[in-house]
């Protein structure tokens, strides 16, 4: 008996074991996240929280999302030029990536320290500061990601056929892009 061509082979045969455990991790933190939000609409329901919706406090957020927004940009460039075989464009992507990633979370730490309240002010400011230190945990968890694969840009490990997580960081970074946006959401502006 003959072995599978490529052509013959089943789609879920493309799927590298990290993706499929990538996307059961993200199906699973998409859960833990929707959690999260739940607890903070049944809570806000419950309680008159003043929160000043004003463009002043909006402006380290809108800042930040606009930031987290245009480092999705060089995290597609990177899989666009690996596949392509552009090594030192893969690296410039990723570094660009991974400082627009760390201004990021400098501005989140900003925020915590400027937000005018406190993680222990009634149950917004805990609900708060858990959404908001969980998704920071989140982009660091990127971070580490985007260092890892500079470094194995560095080495030479990824080709255009062999860049899997490249691809894999790229998808999770897209995630955090998209978890950022529904909480600047339902967090800032609803």
């Amino acid at each position: 008996m003959s072995a599978l061509s490529q052509s013959q082979a089943h789609p879920m045969s493309k799927l590298s074991t990290g993706k499929v455990a990538l996307f059961i991790i993200l199906i699973s933190e998409s859960v833990f996240f929707t959690t999260l939000l739940v607890a903070y609409a049944a809570l806000r329901d419950q309680n008159s929280w003043l929160i000043d919706h004003s463009l002043a406090r909006l402006t380290i957020p809108l800042i930040n999302t606009a930031i987290l927004l245009l480092s999705v940009i060089p995290a597609w460039y990177a899989v666009v030029n690996i596949r392509n075989e552009n090594q030192s464009v893969l690296l410039i992507s990723l570094i660009a990536t991974f400082m627009l990633g760390l201004v990021f979370v400098a501005g989140q730490v900003y925020e915590f320290n400027h937000a005018g309240f406190h993680i222990n002010d009634q149950a917004f400011g805990g609900v708060f500061f858990t959404l908001m230190g969980f998704h920071a945990l989140h982009v660091i968890a990127g971070e580490v990601f985007l260092v890892i694969n500079i470094i194995r840009t560095r080495l030479g490990d990824f080709s255009s056929s062999a860049y899997s997580p490249v691809e894999i960081s790229t998808w999770f970074w897209y995630y955090v892009t998209v978890v950022w946006l529904v909480l600047f959401i339902a967090l800032y502006i609803i």
